[in-house]
């Protein structure tokens, strides 16, 4: 399917205007806004700006695992004096990505899809995001400010004589698996077949929903098929009906029997989110970051009946920065995971693939959370707190009490030593200053700084507004 707009390349006139401010956000707007989005996700991109489809307005939608940011007359409030350069690329300069500096934090006004004022902070991956493509809305492409510029070399399975008639069935469910399959559809690859778990109640009033990956599927067109299970006879008939060169699976949600793993003429591919064996299981992210991993991965394993346990077909490591939260990082894992995923087949269907064992003595699980591992324990360390807050964000949010108060912290800093004085009886969850940014906490091992919690029932808020309404009481978390 193609993209619902066409994205402009290289030196358009259009990517060289400088965009005009949006008057009024009306209907008209709106629809575009949502085409844009559409137009981006096609396209497996975590920004898009207006003129990169060929309307000269100030508008912009970024993704970064985050859900979307609909932002219409955009404007920094404040970017940090700390920057990073780091690698960035553009759909509207394909092939090619370049090393560009970029504020590490950014704060920026803009109305939102409704036309309300909203205020969007950004920090890393966001913040890069963001003025990335503010750059565009003034004619201005990520080529003017890199340092360096190198050209991505074109993926081999484009270029495989015959490729487009191998066909594969796709599994999968949630968010993360969505990039796979569009990666996959993209690369002409035949996907007759999309199997996803069955629609589930949501909601207070438990109203069914699909998985996203059954959303996409119908809007590409594609067949859907949501067996309750896969053992059972009429699915397996089922799926041996396509006669599948391929199965890709990626957090699909179910283990796949035996006869199912042998369907396929190549092989059952797996998309799994860590560097193997280390984090097998179903929550290999979180736990990634709430161990402070600084390195991660995807891995694209031939599937075995014993869990993320077959061997691997290839391995793309990533940098973990020390504030990344686990929506940017699943987000960045999802996209790096499905261009690995079509150059693992095309590495398959070539015969050029190395198959390596994993080694089962440096195995590791990442389980599930359990109930209570959602709670601070301010006797922890200050890395090991910091690391729980970006891993559980944006869901489900790491939780503490003022007082009787119910609270959630959303971002967190760790900070040095010096400058903050306590008592020695200070308790851990003390706080010990408060300013603009941040109040001071004392943990079990150094102190940190929390930036923004959320009380029940309430929206996000920075910390110093949350104890500005709270003087009375202790001023203690935990």
């Amino acid at each position: 399917m193609l993209p619902v707009l066409d994205i402009y390349t290289f030196d358009a006139p259009v990517l060289r205007k400088k965009a005009r401010p949006v008057r009024r956000v009306n209907n008209k707007v709106r629809k575009e806004l949502d085409d844009m989005l559409e137009t981006m996700r096609s396209a497996a991109g975590v920004g898009l700006a207006a003129p990169q489809v060929g309307i000269s307005k100030r508008m912009v939608v970024i993704d970064v695992g985050e859900g979307p940011y609909f932002l219409v007359n955009p404007e920094f409030v404040s970017r940090s004096a700390e920057t990073e350069t780091k690698w960035e690329g553009c759909l509207s300069w394909p092939g090619y990505v370049g090393e560009v500096e970029r504020p590490l934090r950014v704060c920026v006004k803009a109305l939102s899809r409704d036309g309300h004022d909203i205020w969007v902070e950004g920090e890393g991956l966001l913040a890069r995001a963001l003025c990335h493509e503010l750059d565009h809305l003034d004619g201005m492409l990520f080529v003017d400010k890199a340092t360096s510029i190198v050209e991505v070399e074109p993926d081999d399975l484009k270029d495989s004589e015959g490729f487009s008639s191998l066909t594969c069935i796709f599994m999968g469910s949630p968010e993360f698996a969505v990039p796979a399959l569009n990666e996959l559809v993209q690369s002409g690859i035949n996907v007759p077949l999309v199997v996803t778990q069955p629609d589930r109640p949501y909601g207070r009033k438990k109203t069914l929903m699909p998985t996203p990956v059954k959303k996409r599927a119908i809007e590409l067109g594609i067949e859907v098929f949501t067996p309750e299970t896969l053992s059972s006879p009429e699915a397996v008939g089922r799926l041996k009906l396509v006669e599948p060169d391929f199965i890709a699976v990626a957090a699909y949600g179910q283990k796949l029997p035996g006869e199912v793993l042998e369907l396929p003429r190549y092989a059952c591919l797996n998309v799994h989110p860590s560097l193997l064996p280390k984090y097998r299981g179903g929550n290999p992210v979180q736990r990634q970051i709430m161990a402070g991993e600084q390195k991660s991965g995807v891995s694209i394993i031939y599937m075995s009946e014993r869990m993320d346990a077959g061997d691997i077909c290839l391995q793309k490591p990533v940098d973990v920065d020390p504030n990344e939260t686990y929506g940017t990082l699943e987000k960045r894992l999802s996209v790096l995971g499905a261009h690995a995923l079509t150059e693992a087949i095309s590495l398959v269907y070539t015969g050029s693939v190395v198959r390596k064992p994993q080694d089962d003595k440096a195995s590791t699980l990442a389980p599930h959370l359990k109930r209570g591992e959602e709670i601070i324990n301010w006797q922890a360390p200050a890395g090991d707190i910091h690391n729980l807050v970006r891993a559980l964000s944006p869901v489900p949010g790491s939780v503490t009490v003022f007082g009787t108060e119910r609270t959630k912290v959303w971002r967190t800093q760790v900070l040095p030593l010096e400058g903050f004085p306590f008592s020695a009886d200070a308790a851990p969850g003390t706080i010990l200053k408060v300013d603009d940014t941040m109040a001071v906490v004392k943990c079990g091992k150094g102190v940190i700084g929390v930036l923004e919690v959320q009380p029940v029932g309430k929206t996000p808020m920075a910390a110093r507004a949350f104890l500005a309404g709270r003087q009375k009481g202790p001023r203690k978390f935990g």
